[in-house]
């Protein structure tokens, strides 16, 4: 452990020094990410994407600004087995689809011309269709309903909803190329929807002079 914290520092001792020692730093970006996404408790899960522009005004300052998109789904299991052993399955299947804009300022901890890591805040402005329930039973009564299950639904909530939010997002970038690199991001939002989403994604990307 000892062993690894000492590398840890160096680590970072060697980035701050090539931060301090090379001025010569692009001042714009573009970027490609996507990945894992959850929404809610975690019983929605699916994936996001996004579009990011951004650019530094001080050398460790950014603002940024995006489109994005996520899809999640999940089901509430309902299945009953045939006298022959065939299983049905009578689930209520549910998604949610959204699009956003973004936009916000970020801080890099450490920057050079290889690296970057750092943390950004973005206000959230968010349309949203979901086909998710507010109340449901599923009730099986052979004898009275049939050999299937019933399910009831009741909607309180809009299909479709407008929302703002906010949402904070640690990144770590890398270079591949001259200008080009590939990075980590881990982040979450939440909005005036109630709705809170979590993600991990990859990200490619172009540095521009």
């Amino acid at each position: 452990m000892k062993t690894l914290i000492g590398i840890l520092l160096c680590s970072i001792c060697i980035e701050a020094a090539a931060q301090n020692a090379n001025p010569t730093l692009t001042s714009k970006f573009i970027s490609l990410s996507g990945g894992r996404s959850t929404h809610g408790t975690g019983d929605m899960t699916g994936v996001s994407q996004r579009v990011t522009y951004g650019q530094y005004f001080r050398k460790k300052l950014f603002w940024f600004s995006a489109v994005g998109a996520d899809i999640h789904d999940g089901k509430v299991l309902s299945t009953t087995t045939q006298d022959d052993g065939t299983v049905l399955d009578h689930s209520y299947r549910y998604t949610s689809g959204a699009i956003q804009i973004t936009g916000g300022a970020g801080w890099s901890i450490l920057r050079t011309s290889k690296s970057e890591l750092g943390a950004r805040i973005s206000g959230i402005l968010r349309y949203q269709s979901s086909s998710y329930f507010d109340q449901l039973a599923v009730t099986y009564d052979p004898q009275k309903i049939g050999p299937y299950p019933a399910t009831f639904i009741l909607h309180t909530s809009p299909q479709r909803t407008y929302a703002v939010g906010v949402g904070p997002e640690a990144f770590y970038q890398q270079s591949i190329f001259k200008l080009l690199f590939a990075g980590l991001s881990a982040g979450f939002q939440v909005d005036t929807n109630g709705d809170v989403l979590t993600n991990i994604s990859l990200s490619i990307g172009k540095r521009i002079k």
